[in-house]
């Protein structure tokens, strides 16, 4: 059994930083956090960064080359992936994020974020699940909340630009990507 750990050159035990999902696919990335798996983020093991491949990454109008690590420190809350779409320039590109973290549930997260810029949309079926639809009343991102065994999944889409779309066409995008990733998320 693998503990995580690893001769030193000192021989005392040195932490490996696993770059594998369950499933024992690479990540898109090399991660430097030793504890981006946690008890935080444990309750599934579905991982953003592995389920989709770079021809349906390409497909959704992402640059599959832009994945990094969602965490910016180890041992994080969240786990998951943020990548950048293709067709974007500095004055007008797009940011998407899907990233796990332990949830009760739904109502739980509806309750947690409501109010002040939190406005949330009517749930969406999609392929007989609950999907959640959030958005701040700023109108530049859009994210969705899917229920995957004891952890929430949320896709996130971010707008930068001087010319902001309309929120429907920032929720498409969050929603596509929903779509695509759903049937990999444990139920």
């Amino acid at each position: 059994m693998n503990d995580g750990a690893q001769e030193g050159a000192a021989g005392a035990p040195s932490p490996s930083i696993r770059q594998v999902d369950d499933a024992g696919t690479a990540l898109p990335f090399e991660t430097k956090h030793s504890r981006r798996w946690g008890p935080a983020n444990n309750g599934t093991t579905y991982e953003p960064c592995t389920a989709l491949q770079r021809t349906q990454l390409t497909s959704l109008g992402i640059n599959p080359t832009t994945a990094s690590d969602a965490a910016g420190t180890d041992g994080q809350t969240l786990r998951g992936c943020d990548w950048k779409y293709a067709n974007g320039n500095y004055q007008d590109h797009w940011n998407l994020s899907q990233f796990v973290g332990n949830s009760p549930g739904l109502d739980f997260a509806k309750t947690r974020r409501s109010g002040g810029t939190n406005e949330w949309l009517p749930d969406v079926g999609i392929a007989g699940r609950q999907v959640g639809v959030h958005i701040y009343t700023t109108g530049d991102q859009c994210d969705t909340y899917v229920q995957s065994r004891g952890a929430s999944v949320i896709t996130m889409v971010t707008h930068y630009g001087q010319s902001q779309p309309p929120i429907n066409e920032i929720c498409d995008r969050a929603l596509a990507f929903t779509r695509a990733t759903i049937g990999k998320m444990p139920v």
